[in-house]
């Protein structure tokens, strides 16, 4: 779905190979997109994309930010950098400020009711990004 003309240079086209097996079934990623996320507290339903806090209150979330909670939810405890999280979610052809990503972390906390002083499910890790630090149930 997707072309290159020449002259090309050969990281134009292994990021453009990256981006159409982001966007197709048989990337390894994939497999699990449809398991329903849940932990002490909060439930990540990606098939509905549906949160639930404290299992009984809905939240609403935007696209993007519901996309940057389900990326860090699937893998609790690592680590994701600024630019690590723009790549996930914004995409390879992002182009802007890494800063983009503390404005949505901020309103997903809001959302979620978190606190970054004393976070239950997003973390900030100093200098380097940010950490899903729920516990599974």
């Amino acid at each position: 779905d997707d072309y290159v003309t020449k002259p090309f240079s050969p990281r134009e086209l292994a990021l453009r190979v990256r981006a159409i097996l982001r966007r197709t079934d048989s990337h390894p990623e994939s497999a699990h997109e449809d398991a329903v996320l849940r932990f002490d507290g909060l439930t990540v339903d990606p098939e509905t994309r549906t949160v639930l806090v404290d299992a009984d209150r809905t939240v609403e979330l935007s696209a993007l930010d519901f996309d940057l909670l389900f990326a860090m939810a699937r893998a609790p405890g690592r680590v994701f950098t600024r630019r690590g999280l723009l790549t996930h979610v914004w995409g390879e052809d992002f182009f802007g400020d890494e800063r983009v990503v503390d404005v949505h972390i901020r309103t997903l906390r809001r959302a979620l009711g978190d606190e970054a002083s004393a976070p239950r499910f997003v973390g900030t890790v100093r200098t380097i990004g940010y950490r899903f630090v729920g516990r599974p149930v």
